[in-house]
């Protein structure tokens, strides 16, 4: 297997330059052609530019940052292009080699470093890692920021839930007579809480659209934490409203049960 190796990286210096190129780059430069087997080169101002030739099309790739949207990019061989690419960026510090295996990735170290070596002795390998590994840790910030606001959210909507009950709770003790004039007028247990509750959500229905006023403003600072989800996403602010409602109302339903308990004759009295 390495001298199939070292046979082929010997055929590759010899064969013509070459260069894969993504969908991005494809589309810019040819939108409307076939781009394998066009010719691109990145010093067009020398006398004798190097050309290479489009061999294949990548697919986009996220290489800085999961939020931010793929640019055009190309994918050239080292063993061709070393000195070229020295020549225009300076001197190579690292490479990085990606191996696909059906086996445990994190058993392979030992064999990777052998094959390495049995290649070239003098080229260290360091960082050995699995993709998983490498995700997790490029999306670590990302996610910690997320879990924040998650956090902050949930106690938001505690807070809010919270609220919403001592609210109702001191409105309907604030109308006991009321109720009770009204249950004495022959008004039904559920008139009472329809009519505790439609008060209570009206007044969530007015926060909640202030809320999502506010969130629709300031969302484009928070663009940079999303990932397949626009800052302006419909499914995600009818989701947010729903849940919103349902905790004013789970949280409106217990004062609105306690109205229904008022003794008429006693509210007549208390006037």
């Amino acid at each position: 297997m390495i001298q199939n190796i070292r046979f082929a990286l010997r055929q590759l210096r010899k064969a013509p330059g070459v260069v894969i190129i993504n969908e991005q780059l494809a589309r810019k430069y040819w939108p409307r052609e076939e781009a394998v087997g066009k010719r691109i080169t990145l010093n067009d101002v020398d006398k004798n530019p190097v050309w290479l030739t489009v061999v294949g099309i990548a697919r986009d790739a996220r290489q800085e940052t999961w939020t931010a949207p793929p640019g055009p990019e190309m994918y050239l061989p080292l063993l061709q292009t070393k000195e070229y690419l020295e020549s225009l960026s300076g001197h190579f510090e690292y490479i990085t080699l990606v191996i696909r295996t059906k086996k445990d990735p994190g058993a392979m170290t030992g064999e990777i470093k052998s094959m390495v070596a049995s290649i070239d002795k003098n080229v260290a390998v360091t960082e050995i890692t699995t993709m998983d590994d490498a995700v997790r840790e490029a999306n670590a910030q990302s996610r910690l920021e997320l879990w924040l606001f998650l956090a902050f959210a949930g106690t938001a909507l505690v807070l809010a839930g919270l609220g919403i009950y001592g609210v109702m709770s001191y409105t309907v003790s604030r109308r006991t007579h009321e109720m009770g004039i009204r249950m004495a007028l022959g008004a039904e247990w559920n008139d009472v809480v329809r009519l505790v509750l439609r008060q209570a959500m009206t007044l969530a229905m007015v926060g909640t659209g202030c809320g999502v006023l506010a969130a629709f403003l300031l969302s484009k600072f928070m663009a940079n934490l999303l990932y397949g989800v626009t800052p302006n996403d419909p499914v995600t602010y009818v989701a947010v409203v729903t849940l919103v409602l349902l905790v004013a109302l789970a949280a409106s339903y217990a004062p609105a049960r306690r109205a229904t308990r008022v003794d008429p004759v006693k509210a007549l009295r208390m006037e």
